[in-house]
């Protein structure tokens, strides 16, 4: 039982709050207002309460304008809705879900209570160790926490650490009466053999307890449980004499029997199994062992009454499928058996261990069936699987004593080993002290007991329509989170928040604009274009989103993506320098050189700035136009005579366009301004050699390799150059150093390859010729692959 947490009713109380979002045509980045309706004072909650006071808050911080008050509104308003969705996945049982949500809420407001409800969560988990470390975490902030002492000790009592669970229950019990914190405490003194102070710490709750009898039935359990069965028999007594229709008492008293008859089966213990069924006909339990009993003792017809009951309650138990398999084969109804035994296999699902391996007689059985039925392959299948469970039930044959509430040998002959205190946890009453009966439940968590596995039909609408709303308001609070974030500049955490915004609320106005601002001024191109593509999507017509969309394709590389975008904004986009010529170069890089050309031409009519021209000359050149290049740097040295670089660029289109005798002045008029620029003295040099002024090519080459021995192509030239005057060994020093700084330039390795023949070095020439048909046939397999995608 979790007593720890706020009932159903706590959480479902939480008033309707809705989020709307303020845009404004000033920032890119939109606020999402969160505003909470109001409901009478009668119908608002604890926990409504709260959530309306940091609703207001956020909207009174946003209201200031003030970015630092907006972020701690926010977070605080984050970390309230992420603990009341972990306080949903508990009552779903998720108990992952759980931790995780009660985490991220400590990472934005860390204190005590939630801690305990992590620790809670981890103990429903069975992370026991991880429960101990968070409940100690919040004792060290809170150490007069009854929740946090409590849920310590349960901890410890699950590792069967009972002597410090008994202290952290004590401690709780000193700081708030709770029963329920009592009754685990007598179950520590009772593991510890400590029989007085249990039965002091008995009697000291049934002053308290609401239901005496339920308490007496509970107390019953507790010393069946641990091996004290006369003081079970005593307090079962006591609690049918207070009240003759306690529920489970029969039921139990029973059971107890059975333990001390050592599993025999005689009328006492059915008489109490009847008695209970009298009181309720729908007993789980006792409509099982009733039914088990009498299957034992060939009883079919009884025995097959009994658990066809037990299977309409509960239909997930496989042990009473089980029986009705073995009964209705014993009776010759095989299709009824095989019908039952496949419902038994599929209800046990892979907890082949559970009740001592008793699935391993449906296994058996059913084999049995399929193999007379001539459907042989199956059959051994499920021989096979009996024969293995067998292995494994004499491998496991040290089994508990009847006294510590084991099955043994005897017990699974008549009860198959069922697992019974799993089952019995289901009809378990709920204990209550006087001093709790009339608390507000939803006041504090630790007040309220917690037992709702199994949600009802309007529970569950409840809880789906709680979601929602905590959805809403999360994904509008890390939405104004974010919002004061990009506005301070902090746009990675901004972008981070922005996400969650979208994680948990995808529809909250504006939203995804911000996420996709955000994440351009993040420089995370990917997540932008993601974003940018779903508002696109919406509305075509919304040009801003369509130019973000494309320039985001385009610095992420995706550029046909970018020119699909870009394409329908026409020359809108060509008043954008920056947007043009991510077009145009988008369209280069599809190999459609005809519409870049087309673009780039369009683009370069209109205002541009020397850098922009610069990039636009340097487009032309790799579509493959040099003079029209030629005249664009031209255009830069028109309006910016000095600017760097401008000559030299001009001078290598010369080059490319085979106009050597053009490039010459450029190179000259560039190093007349960067005179130690060594690219442009070498591209002046191999101007002059294709005009065969070789002289004065030489003395360039010699120039550079002097200042900058590391400009590969220089070496090589100047290697070349010497090979061809027959200074070989010279030639060589230069060859060797441009290879080493250019290894994969494969007509380098040709021409070492030759100074090394005329050097008679010929297995050094064999291996410079080997790597050179090496990297031109790697080539050649790239281009074939290249021209197949294509």
């Amino acid at each position: 039982m979790r007593a720890w947490l706020p009932p159903v009713a706590f959480l479902f109380t939480v008033a309707h709050t809705s989020v709307a979002a303020g845009q404004t045509s000033t920032s890119p980045h939109q606020h999402a207002a969160v505003q909470a309706s109001h409901q009478p004072a009668h119908a608002v909650s604890p926990a409504t309460a709260e959530l309306q006071q940091r609703v207001a808050a956020v909207q009174a911080a946003r209201d200031s304008g003030d970015a630092g008050a907006i972020s701690r509104a926010s977070r605080a308003l984050i970390a309230l809705c992420l603990r009341q969705l972990a306080h949903l996945r508990l009552l779903e049982d998720a108990f992952p879900a759980a931790i995780e949500l009660y985490q991220r809420s400590l990472e934005f407001e860390d204190n005590a209570s939630t801690r305990v409800d992590l620790a809670i969560a981890n103990l429903d988990a069975k992370r026991f160790d991880d429960s101990v470390a968070a409940a100690a975490t919040a004792l060290q902030m809170n150490a007069d926490d009854p929740r946090a002492w409590r849920v310590q000790g349960m901890a410890y009592m699950a590792k069967e650490q009972y002597a410090p669970a008994a202290v952290a229950l004590q401690h709780s019990i000193s700081l708030h009466g709770d029963i329920e914190a009592a009754y685990s405490l007598a179950i520590c003194f009772l593991s510890l053999h400590d029989r007085e102070k249990a039965a002091d710490v008995f009697r000291r709750m049934d002053g308290q307890a609401a239901d005496r009898g339920a308490l007496r039935v509970l107390m019953a359990r507790a010393y069946r449980d641990a091996g004290y069965l006369d003081d079970a028999v005593r307090e079962l007594k006591e609690a049918l004499q207070l009240n003759p229709r306690t529920p489970h008492a029969h039921y139990l008293l029973g059971l107890v029997y059975l333990l001390q008859e050592e599993w025999a089966p005689k009328p006492k213990i059915r008489e109490q199994f009847l008695l209970e069924l009298k009181l309720n006909s729908r007993d789980f339990l006792s409509n099982y062992l009733l039914g088990a009993m009498a299957s034992n003792e060939h009883n079919y017809v009884e025995s097959d009454k009994y658990l066809r009951i037990a299977t309409e309650i509960q239909p997930g138990w496989s042990e009473p499928w089980i029986y009705l398999g073995l009964n209705a084969n014993n009776q010759g109804d095989a299709h009824s058996a095989e019908t039952f035994l496949r419902q038994a296999i599929a209800q046990n699902g892979p907890d082949d261990s559970r009740s001592n391996y008793f699935i391993r007689k449906a296994y058996f059985a059913l084999g049995r069936i399929l193999s007379e039925s001539g459907r042989k392959e199956e059959a051994r299948t499920c021989l096979q699987k009996a024969r293995d469970l067998e292995e494994r039930v004499q491998a496991d044959s040290v089994t508990n004593s009847p006294q510590a509430g084991g099955m043994g040998s005897a017990g699974e002959a008549l009860l198959a080993g069922a697992d019974l205190k799993n089952a019995e946890s289901h009809n378990a009453p709920t204990l209550k002290s006087a001093d709790m009966i009339d608390a507000d439940a939803a006041a504090e968590p630790d007040d309220a007991a917690l037992s709702r596995t199994n949600l009802s039909n309007a529970e569950k609408a409840a809880a789906l329509d709680q979601e929602k709303r905590l959805h809403a308001v999360l994904g509008a609070a890390f939405n104004d989170l974010a919002t004061s974030e990009a506005v301070r500049q902090q746009y990675d955490l901004a972008l981070a928040d922005y996400q969650d915004a979208e994680r948990w609320d995808p529809t909250s106005p504006g939203l995804i604009r911000n996420l996709g601002v955000t994440a351009m001024k993040a420089h995370k191109y990917p997540e932008a274009a993601t974003a940018l593509a779903q508002l696109v999507a919406a509305n075509p017509s919304d040009h801003s989103a369509r130019a973000m969309l494309g320039m985001s394709c385009y610095l992420s590389g995706q550029y046909q993506a970018a020119a699909q975008a870009i394409a329908p904004l026409g020359d809108a986009a060509l008043q954008d320098p920056g947007l043009g010529y991510a077009w145009a170069d988008s369209l280069f890089k599809q190999q459609d050189l005809q519409s870049a050309g087309d673009v780039l031409d369009r683009l370069e009519k209109t205002s541009l700035l020397p850098d922009t021209l610069m990039l636009i000359g340097s487009l032309w050149e790799e579509i493959g136009n040099h003079l029209r290049a030629v005249a664009t740097y031209h255009r830069v040295l028109q309006s910016s005579p000095s600017l760097p670089k401008a000559h030299y660029y001009a001078g290598v289109a010369y080059l490319r366009a085979d106009r050597p005798a053009d490039a010459v002045p450029e190179f000259q008029a560039e190093l007349a301004s960067s005179p130690d620029d060594a690219d442009t003295k070498y591209n002046l040099g191999f101007a002059y050699l294709q005009l065969s002024r070789r002289d004065e090519a030489a003395s360039l080459f010699k120039d550079v390799v002097s200042a900058h021995p590391d400009h590969a192509d220089a070496q090589y030239e100047l290697g070349k150059m010497l090979l061809d005057d027959k200074n070989v060994k010279e030639a060589i020093v230069h060859l060797e150093a441009g290879t080493r700084l250019k290894p994969q330039a494969d007509y380098m390795h040709y021409q070492l390859q030759a100074a090394y023949r005329l050097d008679s070095r010929t297995a050094d020439a064999d291996r410079e010729l080997a790597v050179y048909k090496e990297i031109k046939a790697s080539k050649r397999e790239q281009q074939s692959q290249g021209m197949g995608k294509n």
